[in-house]
């Protein structure tokens, strides 16, 4: 064989395949190394159990479950791999003191929420009921800014009517007092039309009154009639443009054994939905790390 023919020493040698367990397990080494670093200083950070530092201790639950998300997938890939993922012992009790002190402030974030839930769930019946009682009986009053004019001319007094005005304004009711009548027995219409109080002639019927009336309702309220000690012919007219202002009480039509079972029920159903939603925060955790952890091994 001549020389231009040999092979060479480079042929003759296979270059090294690299393991992909082998640079995997490289890899997830380094990344506890620093992942379980984070986790021992936060621990190290952890703040002191007092009323007054609730806030503090809020944000650093939410770190310390940012730093376990990290963690976790990690040490578990590890048991799957073989690997040694364990933290040093002198940082240890720091890492348990932390992960109890955590869990226990969750216990009691969820039992402080149930309380003020029941708290105002409580307050809310109470009012309901006091409601009830008050405004069974009571008339629903308004406060009132009237402006009135007087305008003194000759009518023809026929019966004394009432007009009472109602919160809606599309439930004006005019009523007659029994025994009021003082002349004829006809009924006398009164129809308002904005700057004036007139009186309908008798004459014109109940079909065309009923559309007078309809038509009042619509259009400005007359306020109550003035009688004046003068003669049986001449009487005033007091005309008053009022405006109502205020809302008036709701009534509730709620019974004491209704509400409680109502209010029962209630606090049931918030006591529920809190452990769920705490169940669904660790839950989402999880889920996160998991995600994360299929992520970093190239599944999607």
């Amino acid at each position: 064989m001549s020389a231009g023919h040999a092979p060479r020493l480079s042929q003759l040698v296979r270059a090294a395949t690299p393991d992909p367990i082998e640079a995997e397990k490289t890899s997830l080494r380094e990344k506890f190394v620093a992942a379980s670093a984070a986790l021992v200083a936060e621990a190290k950070c952890l703040p002191d159990d007092k009323e007054e530092l609730w806030e503090e201790k809020v944000m650093w639950m939410r770190r310390w479950e940012q730093r376990t998300g990290e963690v976790f997938p990690l040490v578990e890939r590890g048991r799957v791999l073989g690997i040694n993922t364990k933290i040093d012992t002198a940082d240890g009790p720091a890492v348990a003191e932390a992960d109890e002190a955590y869990e226990r402030w969750v216990s009691e974030e969820i039992a402080r929420g149930r309380a003020n839930e029941d708290v105002q769930m409580e307050e809310a019946v109470t009012q309901a009921v006091v409601e009830q009682g008050t405004s069974a009986e009571v008339p629903a009053t308004t406060e009132k800014m009237s402006h009135i004019e007087v305008v003194s001319r000759p009518v023809r007094k026929r019966s004394r009517q009432m007009v009472v005005e109602s919160e809606d304004e599309d439930e004006s009711k005019i009523n007659v007092p029994p025994g009021s009548i003082l002349h004829k027995p006809h009924m006398q219409w009164l129809c308002a039309d904005e700057a004036k109080v007139r009186e309908v002639d008798e004459g014109r019927g109940e079909e065309s009154a009923g559309g007078d009336i309809a038509q009042a309702s619509k259009t400005t309220k007359a306020g109550p009639s003035k009688r004046t000690v003068d003669d049986d012919d001449e009487v005033e007219v007091v005309e008053s443009h009022t405006r109502a202002k205020g809302k008036a009480p709701v009534r509730s039509r709620l019974d004491a054994k209704v509400a409680a079972d109502l209010s029962q029920s209630l606090r049931l159903l918030r006591a529920e939905a809190t452990e769920s939603q705490a169940a669904y925060l660790h839950l989402q955790v999880r889920v996160d790390q998991l995600a994360k952890a299929l992520e970093k091994i190239g599944v999607e």
